[in-house]
């Protein structure tokens, strides 16, 4: 008997000790994850740095073109700071971020742009997200801001920080939001709601955390520090992202080994792998002729290089009249088409 008591007294014990540690470890966590967040800030903090040197100003916030095409953003303008050159290189500048040609960049996720301890990561359509957002004084349509501008000096003028929700991603070119004066009061605010306050990033390079009680008096000298554009170089359209945890998944088409081209899809999957986007690429296998490459610019040249997007498919797409007015409809063969129609048919069934 004394013996079963020994045991229970163990055992209960252990469980106290676990119970103590639990909480411990949980903030632990939490706090990694924090300086993890902080450490990105740092690292676009140092790319401000970099890019105002070699460029003498910022970066435009969002390029947008005369006609209302939204080409580039202030994020995508960094990635050769934050050691992505090659990815940047990828990207086609005369073309719309969300353009086919540059999906292979887009499309994917940049753990530097990401706080750790956000629930999402892309897009129900399948971009990238990015968990900062910039400041509208310094990033808008088409600017070009100095540092002479920044009245306050750059360690007072903030430049961007932590949100609490509303993720956009990183590479749309209307990345700003207003800091408000209050941090952490809903997902179109400033701030980490878990934290109870966010990092702020400043132009020096600085990174520092503000509670949610922060008082409202020292927010708005943040907020209202010039330079200050107008109200319509700072619109945004009003557009709100679906954001998740989602994954993307390739998988081959083999149809014919000995042609040109080949063709794949890209999964966009939920976590429990149910896929809920199908996108059918072509990519060439053959290099360029010095005749061609010299028919050609650069992009083009590039382009060529880059895997096509032929068709999104959802739920409702009728596929084989899709791909009767794609390109696969003259660069496939009759058994290829018959291949990559029974194959993507079979994938949407799958979509929810």
């Amino acid at each position: 008997m004394q013996r079963w008591i020994s045991i229970g007294v163990v055992l209960v014990l252990i469980v106290l000790v676990i119970g103590l540690l639990l909480p411990a470890v949980h903030q632990t966590r939490e706090a990694a994850r924090k300086s993890v967040s902080k450490n990105n800030l740092k690292q676009i903090g140092l790319a401000v740095l970099n890019y105002e040197d070699a460029h003498r100003c910022l970066p435009s916030g969002g390029v947008i073109r005369e006609d209302g095409t939204a080409m580039q953003g202030w994020l995508t303008m960094y990635l050769p700071y934050m050691d992505a050159s090659p990815d940047y290189n990828r990207i086609n500048m005369h073309t719309a971020w969300d353009s086919p040609a540059n999906l292979d960049v887009t499309e994917t996720v940049r753990p530097a742009y990401l706080n750790p301890d956000a629930n999402s990561n892309y897009t129900n359509t399948g971009f990238g997200l990015t968990h900062y957002l910039g400041n509208p004084h310094l990033f808008y349509r088409n600017s070009s801001v100095t540092f002479d501008q920044m009245e306050k000096g750059t360690a007072h003028t903030w430049v961007a920080g932590e949100v609490a929700g509303n993720y956009q991603p990183w590479a749309y070119p209307f990345n700003w939001r207003s800091l408000g004066k209050q941090l952490c009061t809903g997902p179109g605010s400033f701030g980490f709601p878990k934290w109870k306050g966010g990092h702020l990033m400043f132009a020096d390079g600085s990174v520092s955390f503000f509670s949610d009680q922060t008082a409202p008096e020292i927010l708005n000298q943040f907020a209202s520090a010039p330079p200050v554009p107008t109200l319509e170089q700072m619109a945004v359209p009003g557009k709100q992202f679906e954001t998740g945890i989602f994954h993307w998944k390739q998988m081959p088409l083999q149809t014919d080994q000995h042609s040109d081209r080949s063709y794949f899809v890209k999964l966009l999957e939920i976590s429990d792998q149910q896929p809920i986007l199908i996108q059918l690429f072509r990519s060439n296998h053959r290099e360029l002729t010095e005749e061609e490459e010299q028919l050609m610019d650069m992009d083009e040249i590039r382009t060529f290089s880059v895997p096509r997007l032929l068709l999104r498919i959802d739920k409702t797409t009728d596929i084989s009249q899709a791909l009767k007015t794609s390109s696969l409809s003259e660069d496939a063969s009759p058994a290829q088409k018959t291949v990559i129609l029974n194959r993507l048919e079979s994938l949407q069934k799958q979509l929810p």
